[in-house]
């Protein structure tokens, strides 16, 4: 399953990169804008993700049980799910778009190209939903493949209007910051099309005939197993935003943000064959799991792991050495650049501990446990990076570097301790 996973998750990962890269050449306060501006929306697409996690989960078990029924009923609710969230959380996020951005800076240039950024992606989160749900069932099922066309598609079309809008003017001159949301908005909307015609042809076909009426009994299992996994992430991006608090207080704060901006991009290129893994070991444990097959779901976290290990050995390797380059591909500005290449250094060296994090991360959730996850990801982040990280840059004045050494830090913890939770075993009692 990995390997269609791995170019999904590449994929997305390059689509990402070409927003940042296309931001950049309107400047330093464009690219800023945008990855603050994104790092808000992730906000929200986190409960998404998390809807995601329980789908994952309850289809996978259902299907490795051979219980077609709990199989077409947790896939049919979540995409109704799906659709009630994506409502929702686009109309909040089109609400409060002109109001959280200042917490974050007080540069009125940035502030002015984020809200405008913001007002439009927001609408991106109603396709972003349904597309989201339905990958998940599909690696439920392990079809990785259809994801990965889905996802092809919406990467080339937002990368050909990235570069159409901002570069080539079209179909309207002057876009700028504009052409990059429309463009992630369009992408996405023609996948989930995409997307849902081929479930109407898949083994998850009756799940439209069971979106109405809604299943609260379901939808309370779903959101049971996904709520962990939204605290896991909204810690994650909470802590996210302690460390632009941090940034925003450096002499060059702007260009500082721009390189975290930049350098997660770059870093989540290498890191993107560990969100395979990890997908792919989740669908796998949950699927033995169901069929009772405790010694065959703990071998494959393993086995999956140290490859991701063994992976991010050679990737982190590549990372430190080509860190100059790559930063200079990204950026114009000479301090943003030099905040980067120390940011890919330093997180280089952290990578294989990554591996560890995210692959078993997604082997614990398979099997149904979030919780576990989310408390490690709270002590790493609140105990261990962002004490360090204000330490580190502010007192003793090692600038953005020492909020990076933080970040590695953190992840070093991470890894560890989800490693021990795995080898404990404690996690095939869960129940979903």
């Amino acid at each position: 399953m990995s390997w269609p996973l791995m170019l999904t998750t590449v994929a997305g990962s390059i689509t990402s990169m070409v927003d940042i890269q296309v931001a950049g050449l309107l400047g330093s306060t464009a690219q800023a804008a945008v990855g603050l501006s994104e790092q808000i929306l992730f906000l929200f697409m986190i409960f998404v993700l998390s809807v995601g996690v329980g789908t994952t989960a309850i289809v996978s078990r259902g299907y490795g049980a051979g219980d077609l029924s709990d199989t077409i009923d947790g896939t049919a609710q979540s995409i109704s799910l799906a659709v009630i969230m994506g409502l929702g959380l686009a109309a909040v996020a089109f609400a409060v778009s002109q109001f959280v951005l200042p917490i974050f800076s007080s540069s009125s240039a940035m502030l002015d190209l984020g809200r405008l950024y913001l007002s439009i992606f927001a609408s991106f989160l109603l396709p972003f939903s349904l597309l989201s749900i339905v990958n998940a069932a599909f690696r439920a099922i392990g079809d990785a493949k259809t994801p990965l066309a889905v996802v092809l598609v919406s990467t080339g079309i937002c990368i050909a209007g990235d570069y159409l809008t901002v570069v080539g003017n079209w179909p309207v001159p002057g876009l700028g910051i504009r052409g990059i949301a429309f463009s992630a908005l369009a992408g996405n909307t023609v996948a989930t099309g995409l997307a849902l015609w081929r479930l109407s042809r898949s083994p998850l076909k009756d799940s439209f005939n069971r979106l109405w009426p809604l299943s609260p009994a379901m939808m309370r299992r779903v959101v049971h197993i996904g709520i962990p996994s939204a605290l896991h992430r909204l810690n994650w991006s909470a802590a996210v935003f302690a460390l632009f608090f941090i940034l925003a207080r450096l002499s060059h704060p702007v260009q500082a943000i721009a390189s975290w901006t930049v350098g997660i991009r770059i870093e989540s290129i290498v890191f993107m064959p560990l969100m395979a893994l990890s997908m792919a070991v989740s669908s796998i444990v949950g699927q033995n799991v169901g069929a009772r097959q405790i010694r065959r779901a703990y071998e494959a976290g393993w086995r999956t792991t140290w490859a991701g290990v063994v992976l991010m050995v050679v990737l982190g390797t590549a990372l430190f050495a080509g860190a100059d380059p790559l930063a200079r591909l990204m950026s114009h500005d000479a301090t943003a650049i030099e905040y980067t290449i120390g940011y890919l250094r330093i997180n280089a060296l952290s990578e294989p501990f990554l591996a560890l994090a995210m692959v078993l991360s997604g082997a614990l959730q398979g099997a149904g446990d979030t919780r576990t996850p989310m408390w490690i990801s709270v002590l790493c982040n609140w105990l261990v990076r962002l004490p360090l990280a204000w330490l580190l840059a502010l007192t003793f004045g090692l600038g953005a570097n020492g909020c990076w050494i933080a970040m590695a830090l953190g992840v070093t913890c991470f890894g560890l301790l989800v490693s021990w939770r795995f080898a404990s075993g404690d996690w095939i009692k869960v129940r979903v």
